[in-house]
């Protein structure tokens, strides 16, 4: 369906793009809060992703998805903007410890999929930009090692170092802050 919008806004439908902003804008929004953990930082770049995006629209090739095309823009968009924030600031990561206390052994087995993934969430702000999306990419978003691999340029195996790391990261974390809140 993407291609068919595509090639609308390549004829020159300019209000064809809005289907595709409407299709791809969560999975951009997830992308970018995953790296940057500023939810007005974030609309920015998504914001300015989509541009960038129709205004290179010609160049999409087709070989990916149109969703991991734009995802690789945001992914790009967002690392330079952490980039330039350290620049201009001394910019030191600071652990956000949650008050949300979390029952390994009971609660997990009990949340459904909106709760798991708002937990998630509010972990993948305490991992490093790098671990962050590829766990959102990977769980969040279900895309595949290759689409991951295309979106943030990663080899595969450092793919799924990252994701171990993550996860354990994560895990960790979430401990913590569990065992502050007991």
């Amino acid at each position: 369906m993407d291609e068919l919008y595509i090639n609308k806004v390549l004829n020159g439908e300019r209000d064809a793009y809005g289907y595709l902003i409407r299709q791809h804008q969560t999975v951009a929004m997830r992308t970018a809060m995953s790296i940057v953990k500023n939810e007005t930082e974030a609309k920015d770049i998504v914001q300015n992703s989509f541009i960038q995006a129709y205004e290179s629209l010609q160049s999409f090739k087709g070989e990916s998805k149109f969703s991991t095309w734009l995802c690789r823009i945001v992914a790009n968009k967002s690392f330079r903007f952490i980039q330039n924030k350290a620049r201009k600031t001394n910019f030191e990561k600071k652990l956000i410890i949650h008050d949300t206390p979390f029952a390994y052994n009971e609660g997990l087995l009990n949340l459904n999929r909106q709760d798991l993934n708002e937990l998630l969430k509010k972990g993948l702000k305490l991992l490093t930009p790098n671990e962050a999306l590829c766990l959102q990419l990977f769980y969040l978003e279900e895309y595949h090692l290759d689409e991951i691999e295309k979106i943030t340029n990663f080899s595969k195996s450092n793919i799924k170092v990252l994701l171990f790391r993550g996860r354990k990261n994560l895990y960790h974390h979430l401990i913590t802050s569990y065992n502050k809140t007991q």
